[in-house]
């Protein structure tokens, strides 16, 4: 068996809170990725939150979170002898994830053309907001203004509300993830041709990609797809999807016809049993149930009458209820019921790593897939700051104590 999916690559990892998800997807697949710092530590060691709330680079969360895996080095790109020390690493560097404003690294003498001169099997590959070229190319936008220009941020929150922002950084991993996607199809052609190439990643066009239905509707039938928070609108009609329970929610939806019939029968039974479940729902015929022939008096009735059985309940009774039925409905989980899940239990997704700087250990989300021959590991917390430079710049490099020192002072590392 194979140490690991990509064992004997290695990648430079340049990338800020853009890009960091995708070099640490190359380490979890076992590519030597090097984080490299500015001296002093990467600007996305101050993102919160923070290790018991403590402002300190070393205690960042987010950093942690996205940087397991990788090796971490220091270096001052804005310098000549930094440039220099950076092309020797490219002459052994498999891969170089960037994400840069365009044009910066060419400003260095560090662009793609020139890197491919010293090494033209290298794969560099650039995460920007709005790709290499176009108009927009040299605008700078956040993760939240990505989201408003791919359609995404229109899409969440209520229809009576302003749109909300979709959790954290969603568009920056989404674009890592095909930013990866990328970088491994260009290693696949390296290998049949023996050239390597710049993969230009878009975030805004990865965020298009799952703006959904919203696009084709638009394009197709002018139809312009309304954000409808906890509710499915379909045909004119409103229906929830989350309801309330004793002690959080569950997702849940009626159904029509053959699809729900099922459910639907279950649940009436199951109300009825306690005696919650008007005459209405107990007489209706539900494998004739017709979404498009029902109004939304209809539909007003039959969420009142749930939604007061639901709110009778837990959500782990309802789940479990539901499951015991074979009904369609599960409960909204919160951090504490994934991390105590059965399921994720049983396939060892959860990796405990060791903090000595912390004195403490951290649990971790595991492998994205598991393969049966390569297996992908999570082994090595995310680096300190400049914790690999003796290790890269003395063992590999071949450089001195002294030397090592004199870079120090100068603020080269």
């Amino acid at each position: 068996m194979a140490d690991s999916l990509m064992s004997g690559f290695r990648a430079l990892d340049l990338t800020n809170e853009r890009g960091y998800f995708c070099g640490k997807l190359l380490a979890d697949m076992g590519v030597d990725t090097i984080k490299i710092e500015n001296p002093g530590g990467d600007s996305g060691r101050n993102l919160p939150p923070f290790y018991h709330d403590r402002h300190e680079p070393e205690k960042s969360l987010y950093w942690l979170a996205y940087n397991t895996n990788k090796r971490g080095i220091t270096l001052n790109l804005e310098t000549s002898h930094g440039q220099e020390l950076f092309k020797k690493l490219v002459k052994t560097t498999d891969f170089i994830v960037e994400s840069f404003s365009p044009g910066y690294l060419a400003k260095l003498g560090l662009d793609y053309e020139r890197l491919a001169k010293i090494n033209p099997r290298v794969i560099m590959t650039s995460i920007t907001p709005f790709g290499q070229s176009g108009p927009f190319a040299d605008m700078k936008a956040s993760d939240l203004v990505v989201q408003a220009m791919g359609v995404l941020l229109r899409q969440a929150g209520d229809i009576d509300r302003a749109p909300v922002r979709t959790s954290i950084y969603q568009a920056y991993m989404h674009a890592c993830a095909e930013a990866l996607e990328g970088t491994l199809i260009a290693n696949y052609y390296r290998g049949e041709s023996g050239e390597g190439q710049q993969v230009d990643v878009s975030i805004m066009e990865s965020v298009l990609w799952i703006a959904g239905r919203a696009v084709p509707f638009w394009d197709c039938s002018k139809i312009e797809m309304k954000r409808s928070g906890g509710y499915w609108d379909r045909s004119g009609r409103r229906f929830p999807a989350l309801w309330e329970c004793k002690d959080g929610f569950v997702a849940f939806l009626i159904q029509g016809s053959v699809t729900g019939d099922k459910t639907n029968k279950s649940l009436t039974e199951w109300m009825d049993s306690k005696g919650l479940a008007p005459a209405f729902m107990k007489e209706r015929d539900w494998k004739s149930f017709d979404w498009n022939k029902s109004n939304q008096a209809d539909f007003e009735a039959i969420a009142e009458a749930i939604g007061k059985f639901f709110k009778a309940c837990t959500a782990q009774e309802l789940e479990d209820g539901a499951i015991n039925r074979g009904m369609m409905l599960n409960k909204v989980c919160n951090s504490e019921d994934t991390l105590n899940s059965e399921q994720l239990k049983a396939r060892d997704f959860w990796v405990n790593l060791k903090h000595d700087e912390l004195g403490e250990t951290i649990t971790y989300p595991g492998a994205f897939a598991k393969f049966s021959l390569t297996p992908i590991e999570i082994k090595q917390r995310a680096p300190l700051i400049g914790e690999h430079n003796r290790e890269i710049y003395v063992k590999e490099l071949g450089l001195s104590e002294s030397e090592l020192n004199d870079l120090k002072t100068q603020g080269i590392i």
